[in-house]
């Protein structure tokens, strides 16, 4: 029965007979009215967003411009002799940079395949020289990754924890739902976890969480739930990625030295690449 959608258990009001129910005749009507209310929810207000924290495709990693003049003494001393070097070139060598990453991390990398990791490297940088700037959706291999992290296991298990309570306060009514957005972050990836992750994606600029399905078993007190994860990251740095970088970060910095110049004095636009996955979510009302 948990299968079904919401609509569905309106039907239960004329499968449960009199005898099957607890208590006096009005706790019949009482049951029929809750039925048909979360039917008429489920209609009406899916999908439902529990939480939306952040904000991608703004902010200055997600600025560029031609000719722009590194204020910082380092980035000026790295990007100094790009000026001899073309677009293509520049490109190129970001790919090897973001490849080797991918490789130095080939021992512990589980959550996706070096090929695969590989082949994505190639069409962020592509897609970087292309300059359109429009946003890219994953074909489910980066988010499939995502999903096995360490990080977005632990952020689906929280994720469930506060639902499943929350659902109990409202007595199955979604609707009233919204998640503390105090108690979460965008994810960020570390380069432990996933190579591949830290090195396209590393932290994250916006989430979204969604309830896109629920069903219910009223007759058990139970309901199943599909919540989602959208996950936007921008496909951008600044000078402060180059000044600040991470340990790990600084073995790469030629490559984010490319994607600076590329982006900032090339006039190559960032882009936003977008991951999703979905995860079931059980409990009692």
């Amino acid at each position: 029965m948990l299968t079904c959608r919401l609509m569905n258990c309106v039907s239960l009001v004329k499968e449960i007979k009199p005898k099957q129910m607890s208590g006096p005749a009005p706790k019949m009507k009482e049951l029929g009215t809750h039925i048909h209310s979360l039917a008429f929810r489920t209609c009406n207000h899916l999908p439902h967003i529990l939480l939306k924290i952040g904000k991608s495709s703004s902010g200055p990693d997600f600025q560029y411009s031609f000719n722009e003049k590194p204020t910082s003494g380092l980035v000026k001393v790295l990007a100094a002799p790009t000026v001899f070097m073309s677009n293509s070139y520049l490109g190129w060598d970001l790919e090897l940079t973001l490849k080797a990453g991918i490789y130095a991390g080939a021992y512990w990398e589980y959550t996706i395949s070096q090929s695969d990791a590989t082949r994505y490297a190639k069409q962020f940088v592509n897609r970087l020289l292309e300059g359109t700037g429009e946003t890219w959706y994953d074909d489910g291999g980066l988010s499939n990754a995502m999903k096995q992290s360490p990080e977005a296991q632990q952020l689906m298990k929280t994720i469930s924890q506060d639902f499943r309570a929350s659902m109990a306060c409202n007595k199955g009514d979604f609707s009233k739902i919204k998640l503390d957005a105090n108690k979460y972050h965008t994810p960020s990836f570390s380069f432990t976890t996933s190579p591949t992750l830290k090195v396209l994606v590393g932290g994250t600029q916006e989430m979204i969480v969604r309830l896109d399905y629920i069903c219910f078993d009223l007759r058990n007190c139970r309901w199943n739930a599909l919540i989602s994860l959208e996950i936007r990251d921008d496909f951008g740095v600044t000078e402060e990625d180059i000044t600040n970088a991470s340990l790990s970060a600084k073995a790469g910095i030629g490559g984010l030295t490319d994607l600076w110049v590329l982006q900032h004095q090339r006039g190559k636009k960032p882009f936003t690449t977008v991951f999703k996955f979905s995860f079931f979510c059980y409990g009692k009302i």
